[in-house]
């Protein structure tokens, strides 16, 4: 995405320079985004544009879990298995008295 500077009336004004998609689709399947797009309020670009990101950065988190090797996962679930003692400052923080309780 490209940003620029566009002079309005003596003012400059940020533009964002935009690509366009033509995409085929069937017709029940326009039928049921334009349903989508009615309830949610948003445009139709910015309702299909909405859901690519969400499902682009969705596919991301997958796959980046999906790289840990085996040897790393059972590293961490043996750490998850044995977690470690707690501190003595945890143990008071877990002894206080509750500010609600007084």
């Amino acid at each position: 995405m490209k940003l620029g500077c566009k002079e309005v009336c003596g003012t400059a004004v940020a533009t964002t320079s935009r690509l366009s998609w033509n995409l085929r689709v069937s017709p029940d399947d326009q039928a049921l985004i334009d349903r989508a797009v009615r309830a949610s309020g948003l445009t139709r670009t910015d309702f299909v544009l909405q859901a690519a990101r969400t499902a682009a950065r969705e596919l991301l988190v997958q796959q980046s879990w999906q790289s840990v090797s085996s040897e790393q996962f059972d590293q961490l679930l043996r750490l998850l298995d044995a977690p470690p003692s707690p501190s003595d400052r945890l143990q008071r923080t877990m002894t206080a008295p509750r500010p609600w309780q007084r």
